[in-house]
């Protein structure tokens, strides 16, 4: 029996979270479906894809628009490309990631009469739409058959657009990459090392850290920054102007990511807002004793005050800096945060986020 096509359309397969969960989604799905994934324009893939995988694209490159007409008859163009793809691969479901593309994938789904699933990652409470395509969004979201989201914040928020018996929430995985890169030695000892791990970009409040670490008793510790951004220069700033350059280390993106986890003590999440919280997630899985920022969205959907982490005001200095002294000071905090951490993400894990998917797209083919 033939398999069932599916495909996933997304803007490029350039590095990113939503990107990343394709990928990954994807690459599981191929063991019982036919899986496309069709680009709106033509890019190779940051991660990396089963070749089972079929790559396509609308067209080979970005454009640019001096008007709003032009976008909307580019757009006009970019859905009657995408439904002559669907049609002539014959697929059955397509599943759209990110506003722009989740509008063009609903639109082509109805001309080729096949279900559609879209994916909203953004924050809209933050990150706000123009008014025209706002509408537009919120119209075409209302033809979906399911509106998939991380978190409940963003289900309530969609709630009062379409019926909420079509939003359903899924959260991302873990990367299988780190996955199996977890050191299970709990009595191992840690370095006295506090990590951060994030871009760097309005909202991610790496400052707040700084900040905090400059004055609290931190003889014999230090804090480490992976990543890059825009705001990464006003962060090394701060860190000289406060005389830590030998204990704040800044060491840009990096590949083996799960070795900075793996030898972290503590782990501080200073964001201002996210859209879903990767980072943290990954710190719990790695079971680090973990602060974070309460803002929305997803903290407080992964840590549960006291119990495996803690959670502080945004932006509320003193209270990080309270926080971090307590851990430092309090071992069997630390350890009580370890183990209950690594329990509490077990559900993020690969292989029981491809079963929920899959629970949602075998009701529709």
């Amino acid at each position: 029996m033939a398999k069932k096509k599916i495909s996933f359309v997304i803007y490029s397969l350039n590095s990113g979270g939503a990107e990343r969960v394709i990928t990954e989604l994807a690459n599981s799905f191929v063991h019982d479906f036919d899986v496309f994934i069709i680009t709106l324009v033509k890019t190779e893939p940051f991660y990396k894809l089963n070749p089972e995988v079929n790559l396509l694209y609308c067209s080979e490159n970005i454009k640019n628009h001096t008007t709003p007409l032009k976008s909307i008859i580019d757009g006009v163009s970019r859905i009657r490309t995408l439904t002559k793809i669907i049609k002539k691969n014959n697929i059955s479901l397509v599943i759209g990631f990110m506003t722009t593309s989740n509008i063009y994938a609903i639109w082509a789904a109805k001309l080729c009469r096949i279900s559609c699933i879209v994916s909203e990652r953004a924050n809209h409470s933050i990150y706000k739409l123009p008014r025209l395509q706002a509408l537009v969004r919120d119209i075409s979201y209302k033809l979906c058959n399911y509106l998939v989201v991380q978190t409940d914040a963003n289900k309530r928020f969609y709630s009062t657009k379409l019926s909420s018996s079509k939003i359903i929430v899924i959260p991302n995985p873990i990367a299988p990459a780190l996955s199996t890169k977890r050191n299970l030695q709990l009595n191992k000892p840690k370095d006295n090392i506090i990590l951060n791990v994030g871009s760097f970009k309005k909202g991610k409040a790496q400052e707040l850290l700084i900040s905090a670490f400059s004055n609290i008793d931190n003889e014999g510790w230090q804090v480490i920054f992976v990543g890059d951004g825009p705001t990464k220069q006003k962060n090394l700033d701060l860190t000289k102007q406060l005389k830590l350059e030998n204990r704040i280390s800044f060491v840009g993106k990096q590949q083996n990511v799960h070795e900075f986890y793996n030898n972290a003590s503590l782990f501080v999440f200073t964001s201002e807002h996210e859209g879903f919280p990767n980072a943290l997630l990954e710190a719990l899985y790695f079971g680090i004793p973990t602060i974070s920022t309460n803002c929305e969205h997803g903290p407080s959907e992964l840590i549960t005050n006291g119990e495996n982490g803690f959670l502080i005001p945004v932006g509320d200095q003193k209270a990080l800096e309270q926080k971090i002294t307590t851990l430092i000071n309090d071992k069997k905090i630390q350890k009580e945060f370890q183990s209950k951490s690594m329990i509490s993400t077990k559900k993020y894990q690969i292989e029981n986020i491809v079963e929920e998917w899959r629970r949602y797209i075998d009701k529709l083919i």
